[in-house]
Order: structure tokens, then C-alpha cells, then sequence
């Protein structure tokens, strides 16, 4: 269970770099949403918007599976100790 708790947390921290590095440099020149804009604008804004959604998220999984790690580990610890 540790592995794999090791491999997700990689996992979702590398997953969170890439897509905020994707996020960065293709989409630095999108704006807020202004009046009279076309189509395509908004479509690139709503992309822009999920994918740094969705490195914010496996940044959260990230942190949540490192405590997930820590309390196993503490308990694994505490168990061996009595």
C-alpha cells in the first residue's frame, strides 16, 4: 500500500506540473472575457480554464494522498512500538 500511495502521489504531482506548464504556455494571451468577442476566444478561455482546473485538482489529490501516507505510516509506526 505505501508504494502505491508513493507512485499516485508522483504521479499526481508530475500530472499537475505538465498541465500547468501546458496551461502557461499555450494559453498566456488569453484575456478576461470582454464585450463583442468571437467564438473562438471563448472556447480557448473555457480550455484554458479545465485544464488549470484540472491541475489544481491532482495538486489537492497530490496533498490529500500525502497525508493519506503520513497517517498510515504513523500508525504503521505505532503499531510495531507496541
Amino acid at each position: 500500500m505505501t508504494r502505491n500511495l508513493v507512485l499516485i502521489i508522483i504521479a499526481s504531482v508530475l500530472l499537475s506540473i505538465i498541465l500547468a506548464v501546458v496551461c502557461h504556455l499555450a494559453f498566456w494571451d488569453i484575456l478576461p472575457y470582454s464585450v463583442g468577442e468571437d467564438e473562438t476566444v471563448s472556447w480557448l478561455r473555457l480550455l484554458a480554464f479545465l485544464t488549470k482546473a484540472a491541475a489544481w485538482a491532482s495538486a489537492e489529490f497530490a496533498g490529500l494522498f500525502t497525508i493519506v501516507l503520513a497517517v498510515h505510516l504513523w500508525k504503521r509506526r505505532s503499531l510495531r512500538h507496541t
